[in-house]
């Protein structure tokens, strides 16, 4: 600290030497350290800016991660790398605070050595004088310069000629300012004027908050409550410190924070918040996030609450597990069979609070939301029952598990998909199921490919085709459909990287926009889930476009049922658009969705591959232009497709119309053993 008293101190001197006056020169020179500070400030001023600009991006994260905190360090931290924010930075000018301040403390102590700058060996004798010769009580390092001054001033003088110059001018050094003697600290023992001192500085930050509250960058973004919090932390503290330290010091905070004003003005004026932040947007999303947290609080109770309730039940024969509401029309026909045909309890788990199964009222239903790993990942542990029927693949794997509790449960397997297992599934995805409920002649061949290929012990295949379609096209045909007024497109890409959201929709709605065709656009529930800003900014962006829909709700498959084309890339809602409505699918060839680097040792072809060309037409991504005559075409010919696609489900899926029932027969009879 003293190397920088003394450069703060050879400063203070040339102010002092240039003026004359004490209380002056520590304005001026906090003026100055405003000034040589203000570079750093723009700096941070753009560090800010980057911060405002994350919030919205930084609550999402906050959302999504709520419950893997380690998780959103790591996701925080890349957000902070992209948008170059320095969480460090907006700390730095309050850091050097600090030591200006003790450096000031250090030379108000110390005037004689300062801003009298007078020699070391003459302050060193004086000192040895006040302690020998004067007996003073007062030669502490912090005091005892200012006790020098009081003496001499007081007519109490060292002899010799080598003190007289020092004494000339000590008498002639005030230390007073408009009426303050600048060396002396203020205490709330004594009640007298320079009780003033800390009630201005108390003040200077309550106007300095005032201010900042309205034009500050990040201050403009907080809350009402932080504002408060940060406002009353400041004014306490200001006039906390100023009981602390001498008035010298004091004045230097007032005139600190008075002058920090006009620096903000000018670092607003060089980068001006409104030009970079959308403050309606931000208040938005905060208002969103303090909304999500409310409901995952709620959320939160009711998962502790069904936990509880689950393992309360006693002889659970069947448990089902869903990921997500739309999850339930998978399950639907053989849940139908079995209400009808037994009395077995279904005990279904859904990870989504808003499953439309909480609707369900028959009464052999029993719903539980189960959301977090932290409880999910216990449930399946201990898990004891008969059989469990899941959509999900990689059981073991990852964060489903078998049961710990009862080794003769049977895990049942049902798509929800119609595509490739040896191409869309992860290697070995269904390894640790016990039974599969197969969709057609095609995912039977995969897997006993897979089992002779990696000498894995073979898995009961039922082959009860895919209950979704069945019911799909039993609720199709039995609708009365009326023809579109205009061509209705469905946009629905899947979940992969470089998708057809991610690569080119942007080119593709910039085609068909100016065409007389109705658009929607429906993503993938598993990237709405994990990337919600991206469709909350392409719906605020077309909200005002009457052609196009971004549709982020899957409780309804009439989408799929009211269109007349479907785009996608390599998603699985392919077949179940064209088989259903008879339609044709154009395939937009983006990287192909690959899980299993292994796909091409399986014989069996992949009919995401062989069908491509048989139920649509397919277009590279650098072929947007062409979209509008390829659906023309299409269109054109939708006879012809009819029959192909007709023949193409009756080839490749079993049991069309029964697959619902036979899944619920087999798992009634099972369940019955």
């Amino acid at each position: 600290m003293s190397y920088l008293g003394t450069a703060l101190g050879w400063v203070m001197g040339i102010i002092y030497n240039l003026i004359q006056n004490y209380g002056l020169s520590i304005i001026i020179f906090t003026l100055f350290t405003k000034i040589i500070l203000f570079p750093l400030s723009l700096l941070t001023q753009k560090n800010s800016i980057n911060m405002v600009r994350l919030m919205p991006e930084e609550n999402a994260l906050k959302i999504k991660y709520i419950d893997d905190k380690d998780k959103l360090a790591d996701e925080r931290l890349a957000l902070y790398k992209k948008y170059k924010y320095n969480p460090l930075l907006g700390s730095v000018p309050l850091l050097l605070q600090i030591p200006l301040v003790l450096g000031l403390v250090y030379v108000i102590y110390r005037p004689i050595s300062f801003v009298l700058q007078i020699d070391s060996s003459i302050v060193d004798s004086m000192k040895e004088w006040l302690i020998n010769v004067v007996q003073s009580t007062k030669t502490e390092d912090n005091v005892y310069q200012v006790e020098i001054i009081n003496k001499i001033k007081a007519g109490i003088v060292p002899e010799g000629s080598t003190f007289a110059s020092a004494i000339a001018d000590i008498k002639a050094l005030d230390m007073h300012f408009l009426g303050f003697d600048l060396s002396c600290t203020p205490s709330i023992k004594s009640a007298d004027r320079y009780m003033l001192v800390p009630i201005l500085s108390g003040v200077s930050a309550w106007l300095l908050c005032f201010v900042q509250n309205r034009i500050n960058i990040l201050q403009m973004a907080a809350g009402n409550a932080n504002k408060i919090t940060t406002t009353i932390f400041m004014v306490a503290f200001s006039t906390y410190f100023a009981f602390l330290v001498p008035a010298g010091v004091g004045l230097y905070w007032i005139f600190g924070n008075i002058f920090a004003i006009p620096s903000m003005m000018l670092t607003n004026l060089c980068m001006p918040p409104k030009k970079y932040v959308d403050y309606e947007y931000l208040k938005k999303m905060e208002q969103q996030r303090i909304e999500k947290e409310k409901i995952h609080k709620a959320n939160s109770a009711r998962e502790k609450a069904d936990y509880k309730k689950f393992f309360d039940q006693k002889d659970v024969k069947l448990v089902f597990y869903s990921e997500q509401s739309g999850f339930f029309k998978y399950y639907a026909g053989m849940i139908d069979y079995i209400c009808k045909n037994s009395d077995i309890q279904i005990h279904y788990i859904t990870s989504d609070p808003d499953d439309a199964i909480f609707k369900d009222e028959r009464s052999q239903i029993h719903p539980y939301y189960i959301g977090s790993d932290k409880k999910l990942i216990p449930l399946f542990m201990q898990l004891d029952c008969k059989m469990c029927v899941m959509t999900t693949p990689d059981l073991e794997k990852y964060h489903l598990k078998r049961s710990r509790v009862n080794k003769n449960i049977e895990y049942v397997y049902t798509f929800h998909g119609m595509g490739s297992t040896a191409l869309t599934l992860r290697k070995g995805a269904l390894d640790w199921y016990d039974t599969v409920f197969a969709v057609g002649i095609d995912s039977v061949n995969e897997i006993r490919d897979a089992e002779e290929l990696y000498k894995t012990p073979k898995k009961r295949i039922v082959e009860t085709g895919y209950p979704l379609i069945g019911e799909l096209i039993e609720k199709y045909e039995s609708t009365e459909h009326k023809k579109n007024e205009r061509p209705r497109i469905l946009i629905a890409p899947s979940w992969q990287p470089d998708n057809i959201i991610d690569s080119c929709i942007d080119d593709i709605l910039a085609e068909l926009a100016e065409t007389d065709y109705e658009i929607i656009v429906r993503p993938h529930p598993q990237q709405v889930r994990h990337q919600p800003e991206k469709f909350e900014i392409m719906t605020e962006k077309f909200k005002d476009n009457k052609n196009i829909e971004i549709q982020t709700d899957f409780s309804s498959n009439n989408p799929i049922m009211e269109s007349d084309i479907l785009i996608t890339d390599w998603s699985d809602i392919s077949w179940e658009f064209a088989f259903v409505t008879k339609r044709p699918v154009l395939f937009i060839n983006t990287p192909m969705k690959v899980m299993n680097t292994e796909w091409e040792k399986i014989k069996t072809k992949p009919i995401n591959i062989t069908l491509r060309d048989v139920i649509g037409v397919s277009l590279e991504t650098d072929e947007t232009d062409k979209i509008k005559s390829t659906i023309s075409e299409m269109l054109a010919n939708s006879d012809k497709y009819r029959e192909v696609i007709t023949d193409t489900l009756n080839e490749h899926v079993f049991n069309v119309t029964k697959s619902g029932k036979l899944c619920g027969a087999y798992i009634v009879k099972s369940i019955g053993k």
